[in-house]
């Protein structure tokens, strides 16, 4: 009797559902412990693959500096959530500040060395016009109105050059979401063009996508459109739903195995729960047949190298009767019947069948 216990225990924890006699029970006695009915319904082929949640194209962004200098202040941490526009940082500008008020100066001198010479340009052409100054007077006169004219956008363009350096310590989001990285701290000198100029790191957490890693072997099975469940370890009662939107042509190879990515959008309303990095359990659902009588997989039995069901009488004293249907379609939880069964009928799901009965699969 220990025996049988044991035997009970091991196949309720694998679910196989089909339990043996192998001492105390009655020869040829068969007996229920559970069933189900058979009915009309939907049974789907799944695939099941792993996958994994990632940041969108653009959603992840690695703020860095274009300019040098210490860094002046910080006024983020991680976790913080930031709009696009905000200050996520400044490098002390001074030197630079002080750089543009000269500038501004040496343009303002320039302007007024050409207003002088653009005025004394008509001057100059009077004279000659005259005769009462050298042709060579108004060729200097026309050669340093160019000079002064050149100096004034020269300078112009210097002083916005530092205008725009200047710009570069004041350091902005360019997205809407949440700090997740912050690599530098006050006082810290930045050079640009370093991998240190990498300051910080905004995630906006609702554009998320999730990769399927498809096996060679299944990937022919898999196109654009299919429906896909899947699973993630912090929310495991909670089904998250979606669709295959592209298969990536390129392969990866992990662990000398060939894998394709699959890529299924996630909504911002799923995004809530998720995560990038987090792995998800999957399901893409290959083939669908609706309307079609179906059988749970628990009550399918392989017995004498057959798989076979035990159809129940309502009444008791009439033993269950030993069934091969023939099945179509074949889901993770039911199976589609084409013969053999009918609509209502009852069948075993759990049983006890004599000692003599020897499963050969499934067990």
């Amino acid at each position: 009797m220990k025996k049988l216990v044991f035997i009970l225990i091991a196949a309720l924890a694998t679910g196989a559902g089909v339990w043996y006699f192998t001492a105390g029970q009655k020869a040829g006695k068969v007996k229920v412990l559970n069933t189900a009915k058979v009915e009309r319904g939907s049974v789907s082929r799944v695939l099941e693959a792993t996958g994994i949640v990632q940041a969108q194209v653009g959603a992840l962004v690695k703020i860095g500096a274009q300019a040098t200098g210490v860094l002046e202040s910080v006024p983020v941490k991680v976790g913080d959530r930031v709009n696009k526009g905000d200050l996520v940082a400044k490098i002390d500008a001074r030197e630079l500040e002080a750089r543009i008020v000269e500038a501004r100066a040496n343009l303002q001198l320039a302007q007024a060395k050409l207003a002088y010479m653009e005025k004394n340009l008509p001057r100059q052409r009077a004279l000659v016009e005259k005769r009462l100054a050298a042709q060579d007077t108004l060729d200097a006169a026309i050669q340093d109105a160019d000079v002064a004219r050149h100096t004034v956008d020269s300078n112009r363009a210097k002083l916005r050059t530092l205008e725009v350096q200047l710009s570069y310590t004041r350091i902005y989001s360019p997205i809407d979401g949440v700090v997740s990285q912050v690599a530098a701290q006050e006082g810290e000198t930045i050079v640009s063009g370093l991998s240190v100029s990498n300051l910080i790191t905004v995630l906006d957490p609702s554009k998320l996508e999730m990769w399927i890693y498809v096996d060679e072997t299944d990937v022919g099975r898999v196109r654009e459109g299919l429906a896909v469940r899947y699973t993630v370890d912090s929310y495991r009662d909670k089904v998250f739903e979606g669709a295959v939107k592209r298969i990536y042509p390129e392969p990866e190879i992990r662990d000398n195995i060939v894998y394709y990515q699959t890529l299924v959008p996630v909504t911002a309303e799923q995004a809530k729960f998720l995560r990038p990095e987090m792995t998800t359990q999957c399901k893409i659902i290959v083939e669908t047949r609706d309307n079609v009588l179906t059988v749970p997989n628990t009550a399918l039995k392989w017995v004498r190298d057959r798989q076979v069901c035990f159809v129940v009488s309502p009444d008791p004293r009439i033993e269950p009767r030993e069934v091969t249907p023939k099945l179509g379609l074949v889901g993770l939880e039911t199976s589609e019947v084409v013969e053999g069964l009918s609509e209502g009928d009852v069948v075993a799901t759990q049983l006890v069948l004599p000692g003599n009965v020897v499963g050969k699969k499934g067990e």
